[in-house]
C-alpha cells in the first residue's frame, strides 16, 4: 500500500454538510484501502407512451400538479399506475 495515503480513520467526525463539502474536495481514491464497489445499479427499462387529451383535461392534470408541487408526468404516471394496483387487486 501507499504510504502516502491517508486514513480515513484518522479523519474527525463531521456533520453531514461537512462531509459533503469533504468529499467535493477529495477522492476515495486519496485513502488507503479503497477498492471500487461492485454494485451497479440500474433503473428498469421504462417504455415511452404518447397520449392525446383535451386541453380541458390538461388544465385539470396542470391545476392538480401545481396544487400537489409533483411533476406534470409523476403525476399522470402515479395516476395510471394506481388504477393498475387497483385491477391487480380484483
Amino acid at each position: 500500500m501507499n504510504s502516502s495515503k491517508k486514513k480515513l480513520s484518522d479523519l474527525p467526525p463531521m456533520s453531514d454538510d461537512q462531509l459533503a463539502d469533504f468529499w467535493e474536495e477529495h477522492e476515495p481514491e486519496e485513502f488507503e484501502g479503497w477498492k471500487k464497489g461492485d454494485l451497479d445499479f440500474k433503473r428498469p427499462p421504462k417504455k415511452l407512451i404518447q397520449l392525446r387529451l383535451d386541453p380541458k383535461d390538461v388544465r385539470i392534470i396542470d391545476r392538480e400538479s401545481k396544487r400537489s408541487g409533483i411533476d406534470r408526468a409523476q403525476l399522470i404516471r402515479s395516476w395510471v399506475k394506481e388504477k393498475i394496483r387497483q385491477m391487480q387487486n380484483l
